[in-house]
């Protein structure tokens, strides 16, 4: 087992890692023959794969906000550039009194904005199932200063509990999802609570706006949100994996009276829609 590093060490990682130039660096000589897969071992070897450092955003809607990152998968977070398009379209509807409800919230960066855009003139509710996400996105409201309703849940269609296929632990942890009922149980499989926005909604405030980015089970959340979308209309930015979850999302959204648009010029998934209500 891999001692702890030491402070000396954890001190040189978080200012090598925060360094724009050297990242590029990195980037460039792994993709060099024999150069790149010995960096990337030596990398492994210093880096433990779930060792995390407190960063600062430098530009963009969250500059200034302060995010625990892994230097090894999501240093991209602080220049301030992740999904930009998205962003915009949040923005533009993120106004005061606003609800936003971010379902499958990964480490929780823009419920952070949001929040941070919103202040006291509105309310941010985090959706996501995975225990490592949920920790950092509590460490991260704490350390900003920043009022969310966090939820440990995984949205459905149903109030209950499932299994859950956590991300790869080589990687951001941003890709897990809802485990069918094919896949056998190993260690990254775990139960998980779940919840439907129309239950939660019953005892909370309901949303204005939806983020949706739960790995192609987009459907499964929209049918457990009848009564939300019956209610209150709420616009919605859901990211789409698949093309059958196109046509059971768009479909969906056409049959509640929504139309949408694709957020970005290409076709291949995944990709984004906004949809709002016109009746």
């Amino acid at each position: 087992m891999r001692k702890p590093l030491s402070k000396v060490w954890m001190s040189l990682i978080q200012q090598l890692s925060g360094s724009p130039l050297l990242r590029k660096s990195y980037e460039f000589l792994s993709r060099i023959p024999v150069v790149g897969p010995t960096l990337k071992k030596c990398s492994r070897f210093a880096l433990p794969s779930d060792f995390l450092i407190w960063a600062v955003i430098r530009s963009g809607p969250g500059k200034g906000l302060w995010v625990h990152l892994n230097p090894r998968f999501e240093m991209e977070y602080l220049e301030g550039n992740y999904e930009p398009t998205i962003w915009r379209v949040l923005q533009s509807h993120l106004k005061p009194g606003a609800v936003f409800y971010d379902i499958g919230a990964h480490i929780g960066l823009f419920s952070l904005i949001a929040a941070q855009n919103l202040g006291v003139q509105g309310s941010v509710f985090v959706f996501e199932p995975d225990p490592s996400n949920v920790r950092r996105i509590e460490e991260h409201a704490s350390r900003n200063r920043l009022a969310l309703g966090i939820i440990p849940k995984a949205v459905w269609f149903t109030d209950g509990r499932m299994r859950f296929q956590r991300a790869c632990f080589q990687s951001s942890l941003n890709r897990g999802a809802i485990a069918g009922d094919n896949l056998a149980a190993g260690e990254s499989t775990i139960e998980v609570e779940t919840v439907t926005l129309d239950s939660f909604g019953r005892e909370h405030e309901l949303p204005s706006i939806i983020k949706i980015d739960v790995e192609g089970s987009e459907a499964a959340v929209l049918q457990g949100s009848e009564g939300i979308f019956r209610s209150v209309k709420p616009v919605v930015v859901c990211e789409i994996h698949h093309a059958q979850a196109a046509s059971d999302v768009t479909r969906w959204l056409q049959a509640r009276g929504y139309v949408f648009e694709w957020v970005e010029d290409y076709e291949q998934f995944p990709r984004h829609l906004f949809a709002k209500y016109v009746g």
